[in-house]
């Protein structure tokens, strides 16, 4: 599921595993065009009650956002939202099919998880033409590329991750390689262009 994982199987317990690499429904996260000149939505995702979600850390930098430029969106399918939190919608418990139009509705996915398996919102978000603004992890380092395909922050670097969110807003060239690189990377990891490579591991 994750190269990382693979890793930690042989090196902490001596176990040798095989690689399957996860994909995506591109039918469920299809690509939509944004419209930067009006105000700019930032979606957060995560349990806010699992520590290494570090959903905090999202909001600390978000609420600090003049709300007259930006609003935000908050997708938990697990945990609701703390009292401090800023978030001009909630969506709870969405069915699986329906959370691609969430990312379809949003400019730029901010991900500040410290530790995943796999960490998928990156890609979904990618595969709809969004932006996404991570702090790196080894559930997605596999597959982000810092100004290729993606923006990465240091985790814990709020100044950083604010000074990112005003250059998506103000850099339309950096916005359209992005979404593009972006778009092609999730194109790449389509569930119908790696399945053989999954089948192989029980032939």
């Amino acid at each position: 599921i994750s190269k990382w994982c693979q890793t930690w199987l042989k090196d902490r317990f001596h176990k040798e595993s095989r690689y399957a690499p996860n994909g995506i429904d591109l039918a469920t996260f299809s690509p939509v065009s944004r419209d930067y000149s009006a105000k700019i939505r930032i979606l957060i995702e995560g349990n806010s009650s699992d520590y290494y979600k570090n959903v905090d850390e999202s909001f600390l930098i978000t609420n600090q956002l003049d709300r007259e430029k930006y609003e935000v969106w908050y997708l938990s399918y697990n945990g609701k939202p703390k009292d401090w939190y800023i978030a001009e919608r909630f969506f709870h418990k969405v069915p699986s099919p329906q959370v691609g139009k969430i990312y379809q509705q949003c400019h730029i996915l901010l991900k500040s998880s410290i530790l995943e398996s796999f960490s998928y919102p990156p890609l979904e978000m990618m595969a709809t033409g969004g932006i996404a603004l991570v702090a790196p992890n080894g559930g997605n380092a596999e597959y982000l590329i810092d100004r290729v395909n993606c923006l990465l922050y240091q985790s814990g670097n709020i100044e950083q991750a604010l000074q990112l969110i005003a250059e998506i807003c103000q850099n339309s060239t950096l916005r359209q390689d992005l979404a593009e690189q972006g778009i092609a990377t999730a194109q790449n990891r389509a569930w119908t262009g790696i399945e053989n490579l999954i089948l192989d591991l029980y032939r």
